[in-house]
């Protein structure tokens, strides 16, 4: 496995790299580390010491088959990440996040789009392994054209972490009835002195919302496209001007 220490802002492509990779962020450290072009198979280890703050950007356009994402964090450490997944075909995702040191922070976002027969599965899980660790998982996906998508994941409060807070959404909208989407996220509480939350919600395209838009001069498709967008824009939010321009101009390939 090969081993990189950030230091300052990188912008890697995975094409180039080995299939498994380590990433460590030094103490007192803060590191932005934009990703895309995922081989198959990746196996991603991030390394926080205490008081490291990472920005994580990730864009998937290509076939990415198992992708497995690890971090482990330090002692007031962050990891704040904006993962655009448009990525084509079959796809199983598996994000591990633990907490290991108190004040560790895990902020993820994730857009995900399954469309023109895609199946996807995507695992995002965290572990509050100590005391005073906070987490928020926000996943939102749209599912059309015969395609299937799972957001799962298990946000698990171990007994002693007490003062901790976790809180997961999973949200998917539905395009067509040939389409399959299942959102499942799990709270595992073994501590008593916590906050915790979790939030599923799946269902189709809104007639309101459709009607407004046909009604004022949109055909049928833009009027899906825009509503689309705006479900899935802010995770435009973690990445550059110039790189949203790309998302945009794939995810709007894929609709």
């Amino acid at each position: 496995m090969s081993k990189i220490v950030l230091e300052n802002k990188l912008d890697l492509d995975f094409t180039t790299l080995e299939k498994e990779m380590s990433f460590e962020l030094s103490e007192n450290k803060e590191a932005w580390l934009y990703i895309t072009n995922l081989n198959n198979d990746n196996i991603v280890n991030f390394e926080l010491a205490s008081n490291a703050i990472l920005h994580l950007s990730i864009f998937a356009k290509e076939p990415i088959k198992n992708l497995k994402l690890m971090a482990n964090l330090k002692e007031n450490s962050q990891i704040i990440v904006y993962f655009a997944d448009f990525a084509k075909e079959s796809n199983t995702g598996e994000v591990s996040i633990n907490l290991n040191g108190i004040g560790a922070t895990a902020d993820w976002h994730l857009a995900s789009l399954a469309s023109d027969k895609d199946n996807k599965n995507i695992s995002v899980s965290v572990y509050h392994n100590v005391p005073q660790t906070f987490a928020k998982v926000d996943n939102y996906g749209v599912v059309k054209d015969d395609s299937k998508l799972v957001f799962a994941g298990t946000s698990h409060i171990l007994k002693g972490s007490i003062k901790s807070k976790t809180h997961q959404n999973a949200k998917i909208m539905v395009f067509d009835s040939n389409s399959d989407a299942i959102a499942k996220p799990i709270l595992k509480i073994d501590e008593n002195d916590i906050e915790a939350s979790h939030a599923a919600a799946v269902g189709k395209i809104s007639d309101e919302h459709l009607f407004y838009l046909t009604s004022r001069g949109l055909n049928m498709e833009d009027a899906k496209m825009l509503i689309t967008l705006g479900y899935l824009k802010p995770i435009f939010n973690g990445f550059d001007e110039d790189k949203v321009e790309y998302i945009n101009e794939t995810m709007g390939g894929r609709l």
